[in-house]
């Protein structure tokens, strides 16, 4: 069963002519299936979670970047077992905000139809922070961080960095390792670890280009995988 979950903000009706077409395609190849409006009554995490209980095979995050980055840490928090059956969906709603459907291969609204329909599945390895996940990377600019490695040394930049932590989410990562990019003006360093600790008062940590989440944190990757339906010309 086809699950489409739409996020809060598709309610304010500017898409309202594209979801007419969207709703109009995916009924004409057969996909059609349960609409879950987020909104003050409907929480993510319940909404999913009683979908992943009543047998859900397929959620379709209906949106952009923060959708599917919010999709992907509720499934991959559900305690039950049932949640390895499920696969994620994406269908983007906004050009600017869709990174990780266009990487997942998914260039357009029609797009996503044609890809749901060829059910192409890929499993992915996810990257934790602290209690949640994140599936590519998570970024975060500033001059006041620490960042412990592997419990062996710290490294505490001296002028404005860019930090970037870089996760190969394919499977074949036998040593459960993780990539950190410095970048400091000109110069730019990378370190290859298993666990970090980050550590800024002033500045948030930002996950798949679309989730704040407050340091500290602990980043290391994390058993769980999920599966996703992917379009022919993904880039990963």
């Amino acid at each position: 069963m086809y699950v489409y979950i739409y996020d809060e903000f598709i309610n304010k009706g500017r898409h309202d002519k594209a979801l007419y077409k969207v709703e109009k395609r995916l009924t004409d190849l057969g996909l059609n299936g349960k609409t879950i409006r987020l909104g003050t009554t409907k929480n993510l995490k319940s909404a999913i979670d009683d979908e992943i209980r009543q047998g859900a095979k397929t959620i379709v995050a209906v949106g952009n970047d923060q959708t599917v980055a919010q999709v992907i840490n509720v499934i991959a928090n559900n305690q039950s077992d049932e949640k390895y059956r499920l696969c994620l969906g994406i269908i983007p709603l906004e050009e600017k905000e869709n990174h990780l459907a266009k990487i997942m291969g998914i260039k357009n609204l029609n797009d996503a139809c044609e890809v749901l329909l060829g059910r192409r599945l890929e499993t992915f390895k996810l990257a934790a922070i602290n209690n949640d996940f994140f599936l590519f990377n998570a970024k975060t600019e500033t001059n006041n961080t620490i960042i412990e490695i592997d419990k062996s040394f710290i490294i505490q930049p001296t002028k404005t960095a860019y930090l970037e932590i870089n996760n190969s989410p394919k499977l074949e990562n036998p040593k459960k390792l993780l990539t950190l990019k410095i970048k400091e003006g000109d110069a730019e360093s990378s370190f290859s670890f298993q666990e970090m600790l980050l550590v800024n008062k002033d500045v948030p940590i930002i996950t798949d280009e679309a989730l704040p989440v407050k340091t500290p944190v602990k980043i290391f990757l994390s058993d769980e995988t999920i599966k996703i339906i992917v379009g022919k010309d993904r880039k990963i």
